[in-house]
């Protein structure tokens, strides 16, 4: 099952995690083992609740209007050089608890992906950005404007998840990838109307941070 098509209320990703500390509860359970019944049944919730997967859709009607691919609150907001292209730098962190589901900015294609297996170090180790887990993905909209966003992940025994192909393309919101905690920067064209600021908080498929084209 590809992420994009991946609607059930609990992510395929987390289906066997689940299958099997559930089961472990129900042993526990059954064996009046309370300590341990305890323990089970907290990682059972945290689980469920790290893999949840409700469906999202914005309200925003506008065709140029670029929706938050992660959960989060955003750290930052600076102007930076992309390939001698001046962009916005918008940077996004989510902890566990927030919805781990990435999701496509607008109507793209998937111009372009990078993926960097590692370490998951915290992100105030200075080595973290060049050995943690990074997952740097290009998508261009259906108007031509291109954007970037990486991905960091920060201490998290579960993986970042990208499941994309070159020239594959998304819907507005499409799940394209996973990421338990971590960092997200989106790199927006200098064009772009930004519609968050710092401390602003935004939700996966639903928020929009800014506006392509804007006069």
């Amino acid at each position: 099952m590809s992420v994009q098509n991946d609607t059930f209320i609990l992510s395929s990703r987390g289906w066997l995690i689940s299958a099997v500390i559930g089961s472990l509860f129900l042993f526990f359970t059954m064996t009046a083992l309370h300590l341990f019944q305890f323990i089970t049944g907290a990682l059972l919730l945290s689980v469920l609740a790290i893999f949840r997967n409700p469906e999202r859709n914005t309200a925003e009607s506008e065709s140029d209007a670029v929706i938050s691919s992660v959960d989060g609150v955003v750290l930052s907001i600076e102007e930076t050089i992309v390939d001698e292209q001046k962009m916005s730098k918008v940077t996004i962190m989510n902890s566990l608890w927030d919805v781990s589901m990435l999701r496509a900015p607008f109507d793209c294609v998937v111009e372009g992906f990078k993926i960097r297996h590692g370490a998951s170090l915290p992100l105030y180790n200075p080595l973290s950005d060049t050995l943690n887990e990074k997952a740097v993905l290009s998508f261009r909209s259906t108007k031509g404007d291109e954007i970037y966003i990486e991905h960091l992940s920060e201490q998290s025994c579960f993986p970042i998840g990208i499941e994309v192909e070159k020239t594959q393309k998304f819907k507005e919101g499409g799940r394209y990838g996973f990421l338990a905690k971590g960092r997200s920067i989106i790199y927006l064209p200098a064009h772009t109307r930004l519609s968050v600021n710092a401390g602003s908080s935004v939700r996966a498929g639903e928020s929009v941070i800014g506006y392509l084209n804007a006069a």
